[in-house]
């Protein structure tokens, strides 16, 4: 009986976000991607919002770490739409005796946005019984046709990622489910959740002919099947062994929990796109990889619906709950 008042509750909290764009959506044209377009100025705009407790702790994040993850959801969402993150709108409530946090967190998200060129140009404050801190960022002009959208997969694409997701729901149970692992997956996966590691991509996006792209915020499965859902199409998943080696060989006794940990992992913050993968030439792929960057080719666009998968039955798995900083699976 507790499980499955457990299992209502998770997807009551699933469902709202959901709902809660669809009551807007009805009468506009620019919400559905992972940000608005605004036509008249022809700017990307996302905003992100992150709650003490429900999206981290004092107890384990520092205030560099708060300001980069408030930062990095928001940035990553413009670029992998295409944009470049230039404006900044940010709004934070906090208790009084939470003052010179508060601050410290401001001036390391000052510090970031100057570093990424974007000028932060108004906000508010409040008072609240948590700290809670909302970020709103706009691009610089952009064509509307130059937009990247989550439902414009086309027959024939492959389909792309950067290389290495999972650590940061590895982190996350190392933390706080006190999971053992060696210590030199610990220290990655534990910075990958604390302080998500960050890619600059915009530049080598805009070079690339990409049909559909979306962050990976919520998990790499919730984003295949959005993008499947939305360009009405069947994704055929494949290569997943090779998305993160270091785990993959940790995990080789139970590579369930491996499918797990790289398909449900949330806070990712890196995109799955899809392409025509003769455009993807070794000169573009030498520029990813002066960034860091490796691609993996995991699959590719068929005609049909959903996402299917030989390795491993998809259907079982569960995406990141925002509302509660963890992990269904």
């Amino acid at each position: 009986m507790r499980m499955n008042w457990k299992k209502e509750i998770f997807n009551l909290f699933m469902g709202i976000e959901s709902d809660v764009i669809k009551v807007f959506s009805k009468n506009s044209s620019i919400i559905g991607d992972d940000c608005a377009y605004l036509r008249k100025t022809k700017q990307l705009i996302s905003t992100d919002t992150i709650v003490e407790n429900i999206h981290f702790s004092f107890r384990y994040f520092n205030d560099k770490q708060i300001a980069h993850r408030l930062i990095v959801s928001n940035y990553s969402d413009i670029q992998s739409s295409g944009g470049i993150p230039r404006f900044g709108l940010l709004n934070i409530s906090f208790p009084k005796n939470k003052k010179k946090v508060t601050l410290s967190i401001c001036n390391q998200i000052n510090l970031l946005s100057k570093k990424l060129n974007i000028e932060i140009i108004g906000g508010d404050t409040s008072s609240s019984e948590n700290f809670v801190a909302s970020l709103t960022l706009i691009s610089d002009k952009i064509d509307q046709k130059d937009i990247i959208r989550r439902s414009s997969a086309k027959i024939g694409d492959s389909i792309f990622i950067f290389q290495n997701l999972g650590f940061s729901k590895l982190g996350y149970l190392s933390i706080n489910k006190k999971i053992k692992l060696p210590n030199q997956i610990k220290d990655k996966s534990h910075k990958q959740f604390l302080e998500p590691k960050f890619h600059k991509y915009h530049d080598v996006f805009q070079k690339l002919k990409i049909n559909s792209s979306m962050d990976i915020s919520d998990s790499l499965i919730d984003c295949l099947n959005i993008i499947a859902n939305q360009s009405k199409k069947k994704l055929i998943i494949k290569n997943l062994d090779l998305v993160n080696p270091k785990i993959y060989k940790l995990f080789q006794k139970n590579i369930s929990l491996y499918f797990k940990l790289i398909l449900t992992s949330g806070e990712e913050y890196t995109p799955v796109f899809t392409m025509n993968k003769k455009f993807l030439t070794s000169k573009l792929l030498t520029l990813f990889k002066r960034k860091k960057i490796n691609i993996i080719e995991i699959g590719e666009v068929t005609k049909g619906r959903g996402i299917e998968c030989n390795q491993i039955d998809l259907k079982s798995f569960s995406t990141f709950d925002h509302f509660k900083n963890s992990y269904s699976n």
